[in-house]
């Protein structure tokens, strides 16, 4: 592939109907991480951009969403979203932006724009010929219809990535992240708003054929709210197979499924398991890369 093709669990992490355990979650764990809630992809991270002599690139992506539940059931997901970014790369870094949008087609057919975010991207710094680093720092922007409601300022995001790189079709990587949310108030609709949160993100990249990858991609998550009170850990697990058809198109196909791990001072909660009907969405994706 031209531009190597990575899902950011920043942006997939919360998926609206990846989180049908029940309704009222869904604006409640939105809230909590005032993200955006697609699986955007993002091939910026790649080392493969080095080798990219182009100062602006991007994407534009379309997908649709859907859970396992039957259309008149209470639980039923579906939807259609959008995103994009803008990236501008210099011999200190790179600046992006990131926008997106949903669409739901049940129930409430209720739609938002997803919090915009603006990212500073440090050049790449190679330890060995397999290994290497890079960091970055940005910030969320109000633009969902949750953040909103809730009064959401702004979010100051920390990243590391470490990628290692084994084979030449074959690579990993992780990335801790720290994130800060500012509210104008501390609570919002008789909830506790989180303060702090800090996720490590990992990544596997197989790429099978020069067209076809599969990539595996899951995230922990852990938060405080303004009170000091320790969130259960929650988790996002992501699987998506991608054909690259023509030079810089890309179709994929993805299940994308998240939960929270047991917590004794909290109570009980769902357990980690790859495909769950409560919790599980699917999606078809096409994107255009620029």
């Amino acid at each position: 592939m031209n531009n190597r093709k990575l899902v950011d669990a920043s942006f997939a992490i919360f998926n609206v109907g990846a989180i049908k355990l029940a309704k009222p979650f869904i604006a409640i764990l939105l809230s909590i991480y005032a993200t955006t809630a697609f699986a955007v992809v993002d091939f910026d991270v790649s080392e493969e951009a080095i080798k990219d002599p182009k100062k602006w690139s991007g994407y534009l992506s379309a997908s649709y969403t859907r859970n396992v539940y039957d259309a008149e059931s209470y639980h039923a997901y579906e939807s259609y979203s959008f995103s994009g970014r803008v990236s501008y790369k210099e011999s200190w870094g790179s600046l992006l932006l990131t926008v997106g949008g949903e669409q739901e087609t049940l129930h409430g057919k209720e739609s938002s724009y997803y919090n915009p975010f603006f990212e500073y991207r440090t050049p790449f710094y190679k330890l060995s010929s397999s290994i290497s680093i890079k960091g970055s720092a940005g910030i969320y922007l109000p633009g969902s219809r949750i953040a909103k409601k809730d009064n959401f300022e702004y979010a100051s995001r920390l990243t590391g990535y470490i990628f290692w790189s084994p084979l030449d079709n074959l690579s990993f990587y992780v990335s801790p992240r720290y994130k800060y949310n500012s509210y104008q108030y501390k609570t919002a609709g008789g909830r506790v708003l989180i303060e702090k949160q800090f996720d490590v993100l990992m990544d596997a990249y197989w790429q099978i054929t020069p067209s076809v990858y599969l990539e595996l991609n899951g995230k922990i998550a852990h938060a405080k709210n303004y009170y000091g009170k320790t969130m259960d850990n929650k988790f996002t697990f992501l699987q998506e197979l991608g054909w690259e058809f023509e030079p810089d198109w890309v179709a994929a196909i993805g299940h994308n499924n998240s939960g929270r791990f047991y917590d004794p001072e909290i109570g009980s909660a769902q357990g980690f398991e790859v495909y769950d009907k409560r919790s599980s969405t699917f999606y078809l994706s096409l994107t255009k890369y620029f």
